[in-house]
């Protein structure tokens, strides 16, 4: 496949192909009952390096992002051990395409809303594991057109089924991981020739290890792996599945009891298809009610 027809199907891909459906180190700690918590997140992301089948077409298709999530929660505690918080994320953003990968162009709007409830369970182990479920549900209603080479949106309904396990050694040290399966149905807007996109299901694992340096800062390291996603486009196999590990390096420090701040570094470890994250910068604002 020509470069130039690689990077057509690639860029066309909705944004969140290429997006795992990561979490933060502590991420699925169990909020207080009755509590409220409002987050904003802020994430930019540089590639210039695009792959095909585990080898690099390009060293100048430069795609940068800056993306940010305004995300609500609600938390109820549902008996003694149990807690389910309801919650409501809206993305937002813009990407911007040079180099190589110039003809995609540039794109701002927002994402598709995402909703999920998450349960977590405090369980009776030494140091209070958790255990936690949380299906995600992605609303079509965000910024999608069919002639961009890149959108925000899908322009399809997508489920994600996620599943969390926090073992806490100590007080001091704890290991998260996360693993979760992801659907979509058929985009039948894709292209400018209103192409029927369909996508196989992706996976996801995640951990990282915690250390809590003092009661207000901790400090994580840890990565994952996507894989899956291969597409169809009109029936034709795309070839284009996804195997992607990454790495990230995490602070986060309660400025009071109600105020967190996060800071994260990351970058992708080794690519298979698409656009290889040279570097990124995540951070994140919490305030509980």
């Amino acid at each position: 496949m020509k470069l130039s027809r690689l990077v057509l199907v690639l860029g066309m891909l909705p944004f969140a192909k290429s997006q795992a459906l990561e979490v933060s180190p502590g991420d699925f700690e169990p909020l207080p009952a009755g509590a409220d918590a409002v987050l904003f997140y802020y994430q930019h992301a540089d590639r210039s390096d695009l792959y095909r089948n585990g080898h690099r077409t390009s060293d100048n298709a430069k795609l940068s992002s800056d993306v940010g999530i305004l995300r609500y929660i609600h938390a109820i505690g549902v008996s003694e051990n149990l807690s389910w918080e309801p919650q409501i994320l809206l993305p937002f953003g813009y990407m911007n395409a040079s180099g190589d990968v110039g003809a995609l162009g540039h794109t701002h709007g927002v994402g598709d809303p995402i909703i999920t409830a998450p349960l977590k369970w405090t369980l009776p182990t030494a140091n209070k594991d958790v255990f936690a479920i949380a299906p995600y549900l992605y609303i079509p209603v965000g910024s999608y057109n069919k002639n961009d080479g890149l959108n925000l949106g899908e322009n399809r309904w997508r489920a994600t089924l996620q599943a969390a396990y926090i073992h806490h050694f100590s007080a001091q040290w704890a290991l998260d991981t996360v693993a979760d399966v992801s659907w979509v149905s058929a985009n039948n807007d894709f292209g400018a020739t209103r192409a029927k996109l369909e996508e196989n299901t992706r996976y996801e694992y995640q951990a990282a290890v915690r250390y809590n340096w003092t009661p207000s800062t901790t400090f994580a390291l840890g990565g994952g792996y996507v894989s899956g996603a291969a597409t169809t486009v009109d029936g034709v196999d795309q070839h284009d599945g996804v195997s992607t590990s990454y790495a990230r390096f995490t602070v986060t420090h309660f400025i009071d009891p109600t105020l967190q701040i996060q800071a994260q570094l990351g970058k992708d470890i080794e690519v298979e298809q698409g656009f290889k994250e040279g570097a990124r910068l995540n951070l994140r604002v919490l305030k509980v009610f």
